[in-house]
């Protein structure tokens, strides 16, 4: 009988001794913190690949579609460039300034953006 209560509080002492420890984490493991950046599939892009993929225009298509409110010339050269010479009606923006921030002012959606530098 003795030895049955002995090896009870034995078992009894074990299992308590177990839960303490699986309720402690252990001080010397350490769970890594991982930060996961969103990723975004590819946009199909409507751009050209190389300067030899951007479309040309004629002068005479150029001008047919500015004169029937289908096109806008855009300036892409300096302020001072554009201030001595210039296509009547032009907008200008400097290239840095659209690369920083592409949004042309006034521009209808379905406007054609023709833009020159020389």
């Amino acid at each position: 009988m003795l030895r049955t209560r002995t090896l009870i509080a034995f078992s009894i002492l074990m299992l308590v001794s177990l839960a303490c420890n699986a309720l402690v984490p252990a001080a010397s493991t350490s769970t890594p913190v991982v930060i996961v950046e969103p990723t975004f599939p590819p946009q199909p892009s409507d751009l050209p690949a190389t300067e030899a993929d951007v479309p040309r225009v004629s002068l005479e298509q150029a001008l047919t579609a500015y004169s029937a409110g289908a096109a806008i010339f855009l300036d892409v050269r300096g302020a001072e460039s554009f201030a001595s010479r210039r296509i009547p009606g032009a907008i200008n923006i400097p290239l840095a300034e659209i690369e920083a921030n592409p949004i042309i002012p006034n521009v209808e959606k379905d406007q054609w953006i023709i833009t020159y530098c020389t």
